[in-house]
């Protein structure tokens, strides 16, 4: 083979990449949580193609530039508060742009999602900010309103769950939402949390348990072994409620140091007994149910197995002797 055919051939598979990959940019979808980017008037082409990745909506800047530009599009994108994201791929994204606004989004909460995590998570779809979400959740009317409870904010009551808001929707009608969910979802398991004496503590304890439980069939067990803590007088010891502590401060940590555990706060169980004064996590119905429910056992242990499963025992003896067997 002579070097013309050599460079032709070459030249070919070269080109055939580069449609490739440009196939890619255009039509292969690119997963992303949904989010509110708001278009301004006057915003080019690229000023939108630096908003749509900075949100992670798109792959290429350039090729946003030059698609617009190929569908004689860079002139005519409308401003407007447009929701992009789910699997989405460039050609959408570009077309999307034509049809003004979306009217919902989409968000979903995990179960075990502190407040915190559920503000900072609708602070990042734009709907509305961490700041003014956060004064709501805990103004005492506006949570005596929601919760018919006198507590210190909505923490525990904002239940997990997927959720379309429209995306013109007040920060109040938002935990509004959340929490008519929680309310509807006890309601469907026949609990009545006005009747349920000791609700607030039981939600409390959920929470803990939520957040300490490998596995479902592990929920009751949980909350019988730290009620038999409670009955002793014995501190919870709940790692959970440390992370707690540690996570609006950015740090999240496999294993404890034990500074972690000597900081002095309400919330750390390692050091207070009893409950700390509110939920640390917003449980499912099922964490809920456990609790009201516990199963009653003798055990005063548990450390995690690191396979998501826990480990549990009565005796403190017993509780080192089987960490040892898992060394």
């Amino acid at each position: 083979m002579n070097k013309k055919k050599v460079v032709i051939i070459s030249l070919a598979i070269v080109v055939f990449l580069v449609m490739l990959y440009i196939a890619y940019l255009i039509f292969v979808p690119k997963h992303s949580e949904e989010l509110i980017v708001r278009i301004k008037p006057g915003d080019n082409a690229r000023v939108i193609a630096n908003k749509l990745s900075e949100s992670g909506i798109i792959r290429s800047k350039t090729m946003f530039i030059w698609l617009t530009k190929l569908r004689n599009a860079d002139r005519n994108l409308k401003p407007g508060s447009y929701i992009f994201g789910g699997n989405t791929y460039l050609w959408q994204t570009v077309t999307r742009l034509y049809k003004g606004q979306s009217e919902n989004i989409t968000i979903t909460f995990p179960e075990g999602l502190s407040l915190y995590k559920t503000l900072k998570r609708i602070d990042a779809s734009g709907l509305a900010t961490f700041e003014e979400l956060s004064a709501k959740a805990k103004d005492p009317t506006v949570v005596n309103k929601l919760t018919g409870f006198d507590v210190p904010s909505l923490e525990g009551f904002l239940y997990p769950e997927t959720y379309r808001f429209p995306i013109d929707i007040s920060a109040d009608s938002i935990l509004a939402i959340q929490t008519a969910e929680f309310f509807k979802k006890l309601n469907q398991e026949g609990i009545d949390p006005y009747s349920t004496p000791n609700f607030y503590n039981k939600l409390i304890l959920a929470s803990i348990v939520e957040k300490e439980a490998g596995t479902e069939s592990e929920k009751e067990i949980i909350a019988g072994l730290f009620m038999n803590r409670m009955a002793i007088g014995m501190a919870l010891q709940s790692c959970s409620t440390v992370d707690y502590l540690l996570e609006p401060k950015g740090i999240k940590r496999d294993v404890l140091t034990y500074t972690d555990t000597q900081i002095n706060s309400p919330y750390n169980t390692y050091i207070y007994q009893g409950l700390p004064p509110t939920p640390i996590c917003n449980p499912s119905v099922n964490t809920i149910k456990a609790v009201l429910n516990a199963k009653p056992n003798s055990y005063l242990y548990f450390f995690s197995d690191r396979k998501g499963k826990n480990v549990f025992s009565r005796t403190y003896e017993e509780h080192l002797a089987k960490q040892r067997q898992m060394l």
